[in-house]
């Protein structure tokens, strides 16, 4: 088997992922993760770790480490759906990236063995903020939770949600590659897809002919238009916002995602319309000038809602 191929997708059934740039503060040093709908994992278990071949200092605190043992062999095909998907929840709740190594443990018959090894002791310092964790103390322990409220969506929910934290996660690597000022267009306007991917579809207003919605028609020739007499995809994506978000911060949260996604999102789809200055050599984090200032606060607005909304959907769409 290829090596490259084996370094990416696993060696085996049991494989650990030790996630360089992702550092771990805890309070406590191992989360046991529940198995997550539709995969083929059998245990899952979120640690913080080290490579084994490095000293590290005393004091250092260590990688995220994913250990995972599935009842099929990692490859290409369940890779996304055994792997990318816990390692998307980990990104969402510390909001650094998930780059890893991959370790062969294949000397190792169990996973206390595993962690005896690869253990880091220093796994957490209240004076250390790693990232934008969603909860300073205990990011980590938010997965454990996750794992659990994922598995009481409903199937169309669970797709929702699936599919939209996926987009948010690729808006966030794009805003890792070099030069990534002149993909801001490009990540905005997943971000605001990831968002609109929560919201339900345009819901029809007048019904006719059995369960088909009804068409507009044109006032002046008296002809059937194409359009049909529903609700718009803005439209839906306020009454998300106003479901899931509280208090005095709602009108702000809709007045900005409505400016953005017909100012940003639909010029940009439609007519290929840059808001980011990238002709012009893109935003810089000086915010030398109004117009860059006003750009780097609708990334930082955007991007928190989003994930705010990613959250908010899993606590709110429980099933019985």
């Amino acid at each position: 088997m290829n090596k490259m191929f084996m370094k990416r997708y696993g060696f085996g059934k049991r494989n650990l992922f030790i996630l360089m740039i992702n550092t771990y503060n805890n309070e406590k040093p191992c989360y046991e993760i529940l198995p997550l709908r539709d995969s083929d994992i059998k245990s899952a278990v979120i640690f913080c770790g080290k490579l084994k071949k490095i000293k590290y200092p005393p004091n250092m605190l260590g990688h995220t480490c994913l250990y995972l043992e599935t009842n099929e062999v990692i490859n290409e095909n369940n890779y996304f759906k055994n792997v990318q998907r816990l390692l998307n929840l980990i990104w969402l709740v510390t909001d650094l990236p998930v780059e890893y190594f991959k370790e062969e443990i294949e000397e190792y018959n169990d996973f206390e063995s595993i962690y005896n090894d690869y253990k880091c002791n220093t796994f957490y310092d209240p004076n250390i903020i790693c990232g934008n964790p969603i909860n300073n103390k205990n990011p980590i322990a938010r997965i454990s939770q996750y794992s659990y409220l994922i598995n009481k969506l409903s199937v169309k929910d669970h797709k929702i949600f699936d599919n939209a934290l996926n987009t948010y996660i690729w808006a966030k690597e794009i805003t890792r590659i070099p030069n990534f000022h002149l993909k801001y267009t490009l990540f905005m306007t997943l971000f605001l897809s990831s968002i609109n991917q929560l919201a339900n579809k345009p819901q029809a207003i007048c019904i006719a002919n059995g369960n088909q919605t009804s068409y507009l028609i044109c006032e002046k020739c008296k002809e059937k238009t194409g359009l049909r007499h529903e609700t718009s995809h803005i439209n839906e994506i306020e009454k998300l916002i106003r479901e899931l978000i509280t208090g005095k911060d709602i009108e702000i949260h809709v007045k900005k995602v409505k400016k953005m996604y017909h100012e940003l999102r639909s010029a940009f789809l439609h007519d290929g319309l840059l808001r980011g200055s990238e002709k012009e050599g893109g935003f810089i984090f000086g915010v030398s000038s109004e117009k860059e200032r006003e750009l780097v606060e609708d990334m930082i607005n955007i991007e928190g809602l989003n994930r705010k909304l990613l959250e908010l959907f899993l606590q709110k769409r429980q099933t019985a």
